[in-house]
C-alpha cells in the first residue's frame, strides 16, 4: 500500500487500493458573508452654516465612500426635522423650525441611485414617509442594487430656496439641526 502527502486543493483526487485507483471527490465550499460600511477616511462628516436662510437659496454636500462588497443601504435620521432655533415660539404667525430638502446620492460600481425627501420625513417620529429614513438595515434605507468599492461620488445634499413662509420665522442667530447617517448590507 502506497500513500503520498499532497497539498490541500479544491480538486479531484485519486487514492490507490491494492493496485486499483478510485476517485476520490472532496467537494470544498465557502460562503462570504455581506460587508458593508463606510470607507476609512470616507465617512460623511463636516458642518455647514447657510447662512441667512430667508434671504438666499442655499445648498451643501458631504461626500462620502461607501465601501461594500454586495448591495447596500444608506439611511437618515434628523434630530429636528428641520433646522430649528433655540428658543421656543409662542406668538401666532411665528415659527422656530426652518423646512429644507435632503438629497441622498449613492454611487456603485455599475449602478447609481437616488431621492430626494423633506427633512420633516426624516424625524424618527414622523408620520410622512421617506424612502431612505433610518437607521440602516436589510430593509430600510435608500438602496443601491449593487457592490460599491472606492467609487466617490456618493453626498448627502441639504438645500432650500430662501424662506418666504407659510409664517414668519424668529430672529434667531443659531437654528440648527443634525443628520445622522447609517450604511447596513443589504443583500
Amino acid at each position: 500500500m502506497a500513500l503520498s502527502a499532497a497539498p490541500a486543493s479544491a480538486q479531484l483526487s485519486s487514492t490507490v487500493y491494492e493496485g486499483q485507483s478510485i476517485p476520490l471527490s472532496i467537494p470544498v465550499t465557502a460562503s462570504v458573508g455581506g460587508r458593508c460600511q463606510f470607507a476609512t477616511n470616507g465617512a460623511p462628516t463636516g458642518s455647514f452654516d447657510a447662512g441667512l436662510i430667508d434671504q438666499v437659496t442655499w445648498s451643501h454636500d458631504f461626500g462620502f465612500t461607501i465601501d461594500c462588497n454586495t448591495a447596500a443601504r444608506v439611511a437618515v435620521v434628523s434630530l429636528n426635522g428641520g433646522l430649528k432655533a433655540p428658543t421656543t415660539v409662542s406668538d401666532p404667525g411665528y415659527l422656530g423650525l426652518a423646512p429644507y430638502t435632503v438629497t441622498l446620492n449613492l454611487d456603485g460600481n455599475t449602478v447609481d441611485t437616488n431621492a430626494s425627501c423633506l427633512v420633516e420625513t426624516l424625524k424618527a417620529t414622523a408620520a410622512g414617509p421617506c424612502s431612505f429614513r433610518g437607521p440602516a438595515s436589510t430593509t430600510a434605507g435608500l438602496r443601491l442594487a449593487g457592490p460599491s468599492q472606492n467609487q466617490t461620488q456618493s453626498y448627502l445634499r441639504v438645500s432650500a430656496p430662501a424662506y418666504t413662509g407659510p409664517g414668519t420665522l424668529i430672529s434667531s442667530n443659531a437654528y440648527a439641526d443634525t443628520l445622522t447617517i447609517t450604511i447596513a448590507a443589504a443583500p
